[in-house]
């Protein structure tokens, strides 16, 4: 019996390394150039040993390859994907030919989960494009004036946690405060009042609910690390290894407060300006037959837009600081700027419009960390790639890697120097089409893109003009390896000190 068995067990064995060896030479057989793979986890042994998060890690396999590839054929696990490098292939895949590759691989496909699966991200099209044109006007020009007094007001809760942290500092001693942390809950202090409606103060444990919920689908345990790369990578397995729902036990809770606050507002017929105005619009619109906006469904763009913009700004925000902390002529530089605005036209819609110097250091935190590091799209048809004899088939997905081609040295000279300048009115004409894309490009460019910048300006705002930060050699700043998203592994522990002008 211990022979049969060892016979069996070597024959399993035999047959999977003939079955990965065999899946591992796709590309090959489609004459794509490919590096070298790991025979159990393809090109993401380092991923999965917790080394580096798969965003870097796809990176760096951009950077990697020859500079002369337009793409490479790269495998998660030994599922085949393609790896796109060159921008004009890019340009192509995203806008040109949207109509082959529309979808996100990236998505919650979940039946029993329509808050997470039917929200504009996840969303396929033709619904999505209908959706998309439906939401639209919550974004509008007009609108997001309207926004900004709403992101002032609610951004006081930071103002506040600040202030209160310095009431007492007599001597004006620098004060190590984790800017992520503080930056989330202030990014989650302005969703909740943009996209449900409710004003919260997440810097009060009293009150802190809201945040503390909101944060389960990204706080980084094993359940939620499993979770996010099945999302992104095999969304198909995602049900059969982490069973539930995007936000699990605290839906109902979001559930609640969204149809409060929506009913409160039907019933006052108060317009604030916000996306809750839209989704009632939505709601009450019986004339369009095309997309019929359940009650989950309004429930599921207030929770994606939460989760999408809270996680996304307040990493933006700490890692900027981090780099300014790094180079205090360039911190003063911008709190410079803001205070000069702020003084001759008040902290308006207007000022931040003004203070460009603050939108080159945002644009140069994207660059060099981007939240969302990965650009994906599936095939829906076999593709030929132009001028090549390849073939993308349909159902594979296909990656940019923001941390490769935003990094390359070939579009963006010394990349690892922090340097705003880069989107100057002098240098930006420099940039090629499509190798910044820090909220995507072509049709399914991020829908609250002009929401996020301007949220995450206020808060630079709000923490800078009367704020210096710097570093504090206690703590590392290091980016979580398990995270599909741009996250820190212990936080952004930064030294503040009041400025003293």
């Amino acid at each position: 019996m211990i022979i049969e068995l060892s016979l069996l067990f070597l024959s399993i064995i035999s047959i999977f390394l003939i079955w990965a060896k065999w899946k591992l030479t796709y590309w090959q057989r489609l004459g794509v150039k490919t590096l070298p793979t790991n025979i159990l986890f393809g090109n993401f042994k380092d991923n999965i040993y917790q080394r580096i998060s798969p965003g870097w890690l796809i990176g760096r396999l951009h950077l990697q390859a020859d500079e002369k590839l337009p793409f490479i054929g790269i495998y998660i696990f030994h599922q085949p994907s393609l790896l796109i490098r060159d921008p004009l292939l890019m340009k192509k895949i995203f806008v040109k030919d949207f109509d082959v590759f529309p979808n996100h691989k990236f998505a919650v496909k979940n039946p029993d989960d329509p808050i997470g699966t039917r929200n504009i991200f996840s969303i396929d099209n033709p619904e999505w494009k209908h959706l998309r044109t439906k939401l639209s006007p919550a974004f509008s020009s007009g609108k997001i004036k309207q926004l900004f007094d709403l992101m002032v007001e609610s951004s006081e809760t930071l103002n506040n946690f600040l202030y209160d942290k310095f009431n007492n500092n007599l001597n004006n001693d620098k004060i190590t405060i984790d800017l992520k942390l503080a930056s989330q809950k202030y990014t989650t202090d302005v969703i909740s009042s943009l996209a449900f409606g409710v004003r919260t103060n997440s810097f009060d444990d009293s009150t802190a609910e809201f945040w503390r919920r909101s944060i389960y689908p990204t706080t980084m345990t094993l359940k939620q690390i499993i979770r996010l790369f099945c999302i992104f990578f095999f969304p198909k397995l995602n049900n059969l290894l982490v069973p539930g729902t995007l936000l699990d036990h605290h839906t109902d809770y979001f559930r609640d407060i969204f149809w409060r606050s929506m009913d409160m507002r039907e019933k006052s017929n108060i317009e604030r300006g916000d996306v809750m105005d839209t989704l009632l619009k939505l709601k009450n619109d019986k004339k369009d037959s095309t997309f019929t906006f359940t009650r989950d469904e309004l429930v599921a763009q207030s929770v994606v837009f939460l989760l999408a913009g809270q996680e996304t700004s307040s990493t933006t925000i700490a890692f900027g600081l981090y780099e300014l902390a790094k180079q205090p002529e360039l911190q003063d530089r911008v709190r410079n700027e803001i205070r000069e605005k702020i003084n001759n036209k008040g902290f308006t819609y207007e000022a931040v419009q003004d203070m460009k110097y603050l939108m080159q250091v945002i644009n140069e935190t994207l660059r060099m960390y981007p939240p969302a590091p990965l650009l994906d799209r599936v095939a829906e048809k076999n593709y030929t790639i132009p001028d090549t004899d390849v073939v993308i088939e349909k159902g594979t997905a296909v990656y940019v890697a923001l941390p490769g081609i935003q990094m390359d040295p070939k579009y963006f000279p010394n990349p690892d120097i922090f340097d705003p300048d880069r989107f100057s009115d002098e240098r930006k004409h420099e940039i090629q089409p499509c190798t910044f894309m820090p909220f995507g490009e072509g049709p399914r460019t991020c829908i609250g893109m002009r929401v996020g910048m301007l949220q995450t300006a206020v808060g630079f705002i709000q923490i800078l003009k009367n704020y210096e930060v710097s570093i504090n050699p206690a703590y590392k700043t290091e980016i979580h390896p398990g995270n599909i998203f741009l996250g820190f592994k212990d936080g952004c522990n930064l030294y503040v000190k009041k400025y003293q002008s």
